[in-house]
C-alpha cells in the first residue's frame, strides 16, 4: 500500500475553541500547549508530531493519525479523503511550508446536519443533552468531556481576546507561504472573531465554508462590510426540498436558496460543497441540475458515519440513481458517486441506518414518507 499523501505536507486545520491541530483535516487531532507555542513562535504549523508523521509517510509507513482518517477505510476497499484529493506532486521535505490553512473558530451552529456531531455543532450538543446519546451497534454519538466544556463557554470568552486566537493571528502573520485560508465551523458567520481575523488578511485568498444557518441581518451586515474583499463562499448542500431539510435540519430549502441569492447579489463568488451520503444520493442529481449552470460543485465522501456512506442503499434506489447517472457520463462528481454505491452494504450498517433515521427524525418531528418506499422498507423505517 502506498501511504503517501501530499496534503499532509501542505494542509492544516486548526480548531481554535479546542486548541487542536488536524494535519490534515481527517487526521486525529493534536492538542496545542499554549506555553510551548508562546516559547516557540512560528512553530504552530511544524510541531514535532507533524514532522514525525511526515517522516513516516516518506518512509512509506502508516502513521496513527492518518490510519484513523483514511487508511482504515481504504483497507476495507472504501473511499477516503486521501484518495479523492490525491495529486501527483511529491513533497519530500518534512519542513515544507504550509499552503492551505483551515480554521474552525468554534462549534456555534444553528443546524444539526445528519452527518455532523457535537465536536463541530453546538446544536448537536444541545440535542444530545436533551434527548440522550445515539447508541448504535459499535457507534455511540455522545457529548464527550471537551464538548461539554465548550458548550458552557460564553461567546465573549471565546472571542478575539482569547489567548490562542491571538497567538494564531500572530502565527498566520509569520507564515508568508500560506496561499489560502478557509474558515469553518460550526458556522463561522456566527463567531464574533471572524471579522477581526479577516481584517488582518489583506493579501490572502479567503474562503468561508458556511451552511448559511444565520439570520439574514447578520449575513447582510458581514457582506456589506467586506464587499470590496475577494472572499469565496463555499456553501454546504447536496439535495433539494425535504431531502435538504432532513440532511441539514435547522434551515429550510427556501431560506438556503434565498441566502445564496443574497451572497450572489453582493458580488461574492460562490461554490458548493456536497457531503455524499446515502440520503443525498437519493436526490443529488436534482441538486446538481438546480445549480450546475451557476456554481462549481465539489463533493466529498462521508467516512466517520459508515452507515451513512453512499453504498448503504437498497438495490432499487441504486438502480434509479444508475439510470440517471448514465445521462451524465462526463460529470466526474456523478460518476464517482455511481462507482461508490456499487459496494454491498453490511447488515450492521443497514441496521444502524434504520435505527438512526428513526431516532433522528423522531427527535425533530420529521415525517419520512417522502423517502422512496423501497428504501424505507429496506431499512425498516415503517415497522
Amino acid at each position: 500500500m502506498d501511504y503517501y499523501c501530499s496534503s499532509k505536507f501542505t494542509d492544516l486545520q486548526v480548531h481554535v475553541q479546542g486548541k487542536l491541530l488536524y494535519n490534515c483535516c481527517n487526521a486525529l487531532p493534536e492538542r496545542i500547549d499554549l506555553d510551548w507555542l508562546e516559547s516557540n513562535p512560528g512553530k504552530l504549523f511544524h510541531t514535532n508530531t507533524m514532522i514525525d508523521d511526515r517522516k513516516l509517510m516518506l518512509d512509506n509507513k502508516s502513521c496513527e493519525s492518518c490510519h484513523f482518517g483514511c487508511y482504515r477505510y481504504e483497507e476495507k476497499g472504501l473511499s477516503s479523503k486521501r484518495l479523492e484529493i490525491r495529486n501527483h506532486k511529491h513533497i519530500d521535505d518534512p519542513m515544507a511550508p504550509l499552503k492551505n490553512l483551515s480554521i474552525s473558530l468554534a462549534t456555534d451552529c444553528n443546524l444539526t446536519c445528519m452527518y455532523c456531531d457535537p465536536e463541530f455543532s453546538s446544536s448537536w450538543y444541545r440535542d444530545i443533552e436533551k434527548n440522550g446519546e445515539h447508541k448504535l451497534d459499535g457507534i455511540t454519538i455522545k457529548n464527550d468531556n471537551w464538548s461539554k466544556l465548550w458548550s458552557k463557554m460564553k461567546q465573549n470568552l471565546r472571542s478575539d481576546e482569547t489567548r490562542f486566537f491571538n497567538l494564531l493571528v500572530n502565527e498566520i502573520a509569520m507564515a508568508d507561504h500560506i496561499e489560502e485560508l478557509s474558515f469553518l465551523g460550526g458556522e463561522p458567520l456566527l463567531h464574533n472573531g471572524l471579522e477581526k481575523i479577516v481584517d488582518s488578511l489583506d493579501n490572502k485568498k479567503i474562503t468561508i465554508v458556511s451552511g448559511l444557518g444565520v439570520s439574514d441581518s447578520r449575513l447582510i451586515n458581514f457582506l456589506k462590510k467586506f464587499r470590496d474583499r475577494k472572499i469565496t463562499f463555499v456553501v454546504s448542500g447536496e439535495s433539494t426540498g425535504k431531502f435538504f431539510e432532513l440532511l441539514r435540519f435547522g434551515i429550510s430549502w427556501k431560506e438556503f436558496q434565498d441566502r445564496i441569492k443574497v451572497i450572489e447579489d453582493h458580488g461574492f463568488e460562490i461554490e458548493l460543497t456536497s457531503a455524499m451520503s446515502n440520503i443525498s444520493t437519493l436526490d443529488f442529481i436534482n441538486f446538481f441540475e438546480t445549480f450546475q449552470d451557476r456554481y462549481f460543485i465539489r463533493t466529498n465522501s462521508l467516512t466517520q458515519r459508515p452507515f451513512l456512506m453512499p453504498h448503504v442503499l437498497d438495490d432499487d434506489s441504486k438502480e434509479v440513481f444508475m439510470r440517471h447517472a448514465d445521462l451524465y457520463p462526463n460529470v466526474r462528481q456523478i460518476q464517482e458517486l455511481k462507482k461508490s454505491i456499487e459496494m454491498t452494504p453490511s447488515g450492521t450498517d443497514r441496521s444502524n441506518l434504520g435505527r438512526y433515521l428513526k431516532e433522528f427524525s423522531a427527535r425533530r418531528s420529521i415525517d419520512l414518507e417522502f423517502l422512496p418506499k423501497s428504501f424505507r422498507d429496506w431499512v425498516g423505517i415503517d415497522r
